[in-house]
């Protein structure tokens, strides 16, 4: 392998060992307290019912179904 060649594979090596962290820090950096937060909240209210979504949408269908049901009966 050439010289120039392993310079640049040096160089490539340390600008994304170097760039990758500074990115994560420049994103924490931005979002601060306010972000962090939220995504406690989050997790918080996921962990108390993780099946939320799913009961949101369960419960949609149950109305659509009762609607329908009642609609065809008339």
């Amino acid at each position: 392998m050439p010289n120039g060649n392993i310079i640049l594979v040096i160089c490539l090596t340390g600008l994304i060992g170097l760039g990758v962290p500074a990115m994560l820090y420049v994103g924490m950096r931005r979002r601060g307290q306010v972000g962090q937060i939220e995504l406690m909240r989050k997790a918080a209210n996921r962990s108390r019912n993780p099946w939320q979504p799913e009961d949101s949408q369960l419960t949609e269908l149950a109305k659509k179904v009762e609607k329908f049901r009642k609609d065809t009966k008339d």
